[in-house]
C-alpha cells in the first residue's frame, strides 16, 4: 500500500528518518519526501503498528499527488467517492499556500455536486490535502495522540532528574531502532524515558544505569506504567550480556563537561563502543546522543549513518547518531 506520512516540523530529520525506517522494515520503501511529508509504499502489516509513531502527526492512504490548484481540482473530479459522510481537510505546511477553509469548501462542493454526503462535524471518511513542496491528497487514516508524550513529561514521573529526553523524542528514537520484535536495550538508561517508551510499544528492554539510587528510581518510574523493572546497576563499560544478544541500542550518554579531561572522555566512550559492538547483533543499529562530537571515533566500530544536531539552549547542542553494527 502508498501512504503518506505527516511528519512533525520542531525535529524533521528525525522524523523522516523515523518515517523511512518504519517503510523499510514492513518491506517497502520512501518513494517521494517533501517539507514535513513522507510518501512510501509497504505492507499492510504496518497498520497494526501506526500507535507507535513519536514524531509522524498523521498517516493517510495516498489518492494522488499533484502540483497545482488546477490538477487538484481535476483530480477531485474523477476521485473515487467512498460509501459514508466525507469532510475535505486542507493543511497548509510552513507558509501560508492558499486560503484552507475556502479551498475546503470548494472541493467539498464537488464532491458533493458528484452525489458525495458531506459531513464536517462527523465524517466517517477525511480526505487530507498537504500543501508541502507538491500537493498530496489521502483518505486519513489515524493521528497521533500527541497529549500522551505531554502526560509522560519526565517531570510528571515518580522519580525525576533534570536533563531527561522529551517522550516523543525517545519513541521516535525507539522507532528508528528499527525493531520490528525483539529486544531494545538502553545501558545508560537514568530515570528510564526510552525503556517506558519502548515498553509501552510492546518491546522487550533492559537498562543499566551507573549509580544505584538512580536504577532504583528507574524500576520505580517503570513500574509506574505498568511494565517490568528490567533495569539494573552496572558499569556501561562492563555489561553482564552475552555477545549478540539485543536487537538495538538506544542511549544518552553524560554530557561531559569540559572539567573532565580528554583521556576520561575517550575511555568512556571507547570502551563503551566496544561494549556496544559486542552485544548488538549485526548489521543492527546504535543510536546515542552525545553533546561531543565523536565521528571518528564512532566510525571505527559503525557505519556512522546519520548525524543530527539538535540546539537546546545556547551553551549545549546535542549531537544524535544514528549508526548500524557492519
Amino acid at each position: 500500500m502508498k501512504l503518506i506520512f505527516y511528519l512533525s516540523g520542531d525535529f524533521e530529520e528525525l522524523a523522516e528518518i523515523e518515517a523511512e525506517t518504519f517503510f523499510e522494515i514492513f518491506g517497502g520503501r520512501t518513494v517521494e519526501k517533501g517539507s514535513q511529508i513522507a510518501v512510501g509504499e509497504c505492507s499492510d502489516e504496518i497498520l497494526n503498528h501506526l500507535s507507535k509513531f513519536g514524531l509522524i502527526h498523521e498517516v493517510s492512504k495516498h489518492l494522488f499527488s499533484c502540483r497545482s490548484l488546477k490538477e487538484l481540482e481535476d483530480e477531485f473530479h474523477n476521485l473515487k467517492i467512498p460509501e459514508g459522510k466525507i469532510c475535505v481537510r486542507v493543511k497548509n505546511i510552513g507558509r501560508k499556500k492558499v486560503d484552507s477553509m475556502k479551498l475546503e469548501r470548494e472541493l467539498g462542493a464537488i464532491l458533493w455536486r458528484r452525489g458525495a454526503e458531506i459531513s464536517v462535524s462527523r465524517p466517517q471518511h477525511v480526505i487530507r490535502v498537504y500543501f508541502s513542496d507538491r500537493i498530496h491528497a489521502g483518505l486519513l487514516i489515524r493521528e497521533t495522540n500527541r497529549k500522551q508524550f505531554l502526560l509522560r513529561r519526565p517531570d510528571l514521573k515518580p522519580f525525576f532528574r533534570p536533563g531527561a529526553i522529551l517522550p516523543r523524542i525517545a519513541r521516535s528514537l525507539v522507532n528508528t531502532a528499527g525493531i520490528k520484535e525483539g529486544i531494545l536495550l538502553d545501558p545508560m538508561c537514568g530515570t528510564g524515558t526510552i525503556l517506558i517508551e519502548a515498553g509501552l510499544m510492546g518491546l522487550e528492554f533492559i537498562g543499566f544505569e551507573a549509580y544505584r539510587k538512580i536504577a532504583d528510581g528507574c524500576a520505580v518510574n517503570l513500574k509506574y506504567y505498568g511494565l517490568p523493572a528490567n533495569v539494573m546497576a552496572g558499569d556501561v563499560r562492563k555489561m553482564c550480556l552475552k555477545d549478540e544478544v539485543v536487537d538495538g541500542i538506544v542511549t544518552d550518554f553524560p554530557y561531559l563537561q569540559s572539567t573532565k579531561t580528554l583521556g576520561e572522555i575517550h575511555e568512556l566512550y571507547t570502551l563503551a563502543f566496544q561494549e556496544f559492538e559486542r552485544v548488538v547483533k549485526r548489521k543492527k543499529r546504535i543510536i546515542f546522543l552525545t553533546n561531543l562530537d565523536v565521528d571518528e571515533l564512532a566510525s571505527e566500530h559503525f557505519c556512522v549513518e546519520h548525524k543530527i544536531h539538535q540546539k537546546l539552549h545556547k551553551s549545549l547542542t546535542r549531537r544524535i547518531y544514528i549508526c548500524r553494527k557492519r
